[in-house]
């Protein structure tokens, strides 16, 4: 089935959330006079021209009451002018025929083209040429005006000649005007919109939008309207066309927004209105009914300098038999560059507090990173408008993650295996985590010599993968920042003892993409397991790690090379071990930091000469809380502690 629309452009969330088979065609026109070259024609000024001598001889031989019986003297001088305009000497013959008005000036015209091709002007040249000769046209009119006023031949017949004659030239040039400027500028408002949707059932929903200026030969009419090109390989239910629907609307606002052409369109530094963009409709993909689709925008606008390209393609998909979701996205616009990937699984709860942990981990991952993409923290390598164009694109990537975090807690609710298997594993454990860490008095916890920006205790959100990417592309100068961000959870189980394994991980990373040296590396990561044993929590392990691995170059030009300035390496570590086996609290805390720095430093001496600066510090504490005199006093009481210590002990160190 295949169904062609075309008409003027919509709102394409509007336009593609409606049934495709109920529109209606139609085509829209725009006027010569609507067109801002003929906005700028109409202010052009008039051009003068000499009426021949021997012409104004024989007007003023000629009586007023001839002149004014007859229309055709005010013909012989409009004429006599428009002949004027011709830029080639040699006129082409027309043997007997008497040009009307009409013809005679778009000779004129054509006449004017023609010794712009024998001169090999380019496109930008011609246009210029044609709007001097639609100045020229209009100045013949006007000065045949003045010289019949000036003779007193000017009556109200002789105006209405002349304006219906001008209003007819104007008519006549009004097509060839649009098929010249179609010419230079018909591609510079090409939108393309091309979106694939695949159902369960494995049918195919093709749908392709496109929008560009352009010249109807056959009509002789500029147009600038758009196509719609809606093909299905199979047969649709009605469940099916509800869940198309739906991906539909929230593509076609997606659509509205990048197609939106600001005045600041042709800045290469800018995504045009990435930043109003929302992948909030994920959150209520219909698995049930599709498995994924894939979408692609692209504009190309043209001046006279340069031509700028902004493209951006996305695909999401839910694999049922692995209980996976993928999202890609690419978007390139000017020198912008942006990539970010997420694969997550489809199995997960709700926790708010978590996703807020996330969400703020990603926010100072990336702030890490800008900062220190310079030595200068109140700026970064990309420049104000770098930024812009880099949250714009981050503000997506998250509400995308939000969005794939909750189709995985709906996802959970309508797969009844998924959530009985997650229930009874991961959600009970979480709790008695929370509980133990944040209710506990006995509880040490982990040194905060780092801040813990993951969150301490065990997400209850699906599991992921995400990576985000920001490149600026400025010929030698290339700086690129990359955030990464992932948990990864295992369940296992050995005799009465179960539990959960559950590691996050975020980092930043800040080069120029080998323009130059500099890099900045930032890598945290929390780890936490779990032993339960008869629905207690019997061992809990957590480990926080941060390292920071940077280096700063400066360009000497007497060397012509970079230099090294500054090169740090820093590490924080964090751990933490409690069993809590018949009501006896053990508790070992370990942190750890390490800090190798070296600078340069400014000496008329020495070319090279750093400082450097380390720092060390590593503490251990262990803490035993509970009834220690029934160890001590009862040797069988003591060996039974002791046997269940080994048995947790052995479970985490297996894991």
């Amino acid at each position: 089935m295949v169904n062609n629309v075309f008409g003027s452009q919509a709102n394409l969330s509007t336009l593609l959330a409606q049934s495709v088979n109920n529109a209606n065609q139609s085509s829209v026109s725009p006027s010569l006079h609507t067109s801002s070259d003929l906005q700028a024609i109409n202010d052009l000024q008039t051009n003068e021209s000499k009426i021949t001598d021997g012409l104004l001889s024989q007007l003023n031989n000629k009586t007023l009451e001839e002149a004014l019986a007859s229309n055709q003297k005010a013909g012989d001088v409009l004429k006599q002018q428009l002949t004027s305009l011709f830029t080639i000497s040699s006129t082409p013959s027309t043997l007997n025929y008497k040009l009307s008005d009409e013809e005679l000036a778009l000779r004129t015209v054509i006449s004017s083209q023609h010794e712009g091709l024998l001169k090999n002007e380019n496109s930008t040249q011609l246009i210029e040429r044609l709007n001097t000769s639609v100045k020229n046209i209009q100045g013949a009119y006007a000065n045949t005006s003045d010289i019949l006023s000036s003779l007193g031949q000017l009556g109200h017949e002789q105006k209405t000649f002349l304006a219906s004659s001008q209003q007819r030239v104007e008519r006549s040039l009004n097509p060839y005007m649009e098929s010249l400027n179609r010419a230079k500028y018909e591609d510079d408002d090409n939108y393309l919109f091309e979106l694939s949707v695949k159902t369960k059932e494995g049918d195919v929903i093709n749908i392709t939008f496109n929008s560009s200026q352009g010249y109807d030969e056959k009509t002789g009419e500029a147009i600038d309207g758009f196509g719609i090109n809606y093909e299905v390989n199979g047969n649709l239910s009605e469940a099916e066309h509800g869940a198309l629907t739906q991906v539909m609307a929230g593509v076609g606002e997606m659509a509205d927004e990048f197609f939106k052409v600001s005045e600041n369109s042709f800045n290469p530094l800018i995504v045009p209105n990435q930043i109003d963009m929302s992948l909030d409709f994920l959150a209520g993909f219909n698995s049930e009914q599709l498995a994924g689709f894939n979408v692609s925008f692209s504009t190309t606008q043209n001046d006279a300098l340069d031509t700028a390209q902004n493209t951006l393609d996305l695909s999401y998909s839910i694999d049922e038999a692995s209980n996976q979701q993928a999202l890609v996205f690419k978007a390139v616009g000017g020198q912008n560059d942006i990539d970010f990937a997420l694969d997550m699984s489809t199995i997960g709860a709700k926790d708010t507090q978590q996703m807020q942990r996330y969400l703020a981990s990603l926010d100072q991952s990336l702030e890490d990173s800008r900062v220190n993409s310079t030595k200068d923290d109140k700026e970064s390598a990309f420049g104000r408008k770098g930024d812009e164009a880099m949250q714009q694109g981050f503000a997506l990537f998250k509400g995308a993650f939000a969005s794939m975090s909750s189709a995985a807690e709906r996802y959970s609710n309508l797969e009844s295996l998924a959530e009985q298997h997650f229930n009874d594993g991961r959600a009970m454990v979480a709790d008695l985590v929370d509980n133990m860490i944040t209710n506990d008095a006995r509880y040490q916890g982990l040194g905060n010599k780092a801040p813990n920006t993951l969150g301490a205790s065990i997400s209850k959100l699906a599991d992921f993968d995400a990576t985000f990417s920001y490149a600026l592309d400025n010929g030698d100068y290339q700086p690129k920042s990359t955030i990464e961000l992932s948990q990864a959870t295992e369940q296992s189980q050995l005799g009465e003892l179960s539990g959960v394994t559950q590691s996050k991980n975020v980092s930043s990373h800040f080069d120029y993409q080998y323009s130059r040296p500099d890099y900045y590396d930032k890598e945290e990561s929390y780890n936490v397991g779990t032993a339960v044993k008869n629905k207690e929590l019997v061992g809990l392990d957590q480990s926080h790690e941060v390292d920071v691995d940077t280096k700063m170059f400066e360009f000497n030009p007497q060397t012509n090379q970079y230099e090294l300035q500054m090169t740090m390496q820093e590490q924080t570590v964090s751990k933490s071990n409690i069993r809590l086996i018949d009501d006896i609290w053990l508790e070992e805390n370990e942190n750890s930091y390490n800090m190798n720095k070296k600078e340069r430093v400014e000496s008329d001496e020495k070319q090279d000469e750093f400082k450097k600066t380390s720092s060390h510090s590593h503490n251990k504490l262990v803490t035993l809380i509970g009834d220690l005199d029934k160890l001590a006093d009862n040797k069988d009481v003591r060996r039974e502690y002791l046997t269940n210590l080994s048995q947790v002990n052995f479970f985490m160190d297996k894991k």
